[in-house]
């Protein structure tokens, strides 16, 4: 375990660049009100955590919608 930050750190490709981040969250202001999903993913290591959180926006919408509060979620809170 004394390692794992190194063994996590060499999951990043060299070509990975945070400016992405940058970009993602400019895409993410610029969407009109009421249209903007739950959250949003940058993944340059392609470790799958894309498909993770779809799933998981998914079964929050559907939960939201049996219990009450799905008035709160936007048209792209269940991509």
């Amino acid at each position: 375990m004394g390692d794992l930050g190194k063994r996590r750190a060499a999951l990043i490709p060299s070509y990975a660049d945070v400016t992405e981040v940058a970009e993602a969250v400019a895409c993410l202001v610029a969407m009109a009100h009421g249209t903007r999903p739950l959250h949003i993913h940058t993944d340059p290591s392609l470790d799958g955590s894309e498909v993770v959180s779809a799933v998981t926006d998914r079964l929050r919408a559907d939960f939201f919608g049996r219990i009450g509060p799905d008035s709160l979620l936007t048209a792209g809170s269940s991509l």
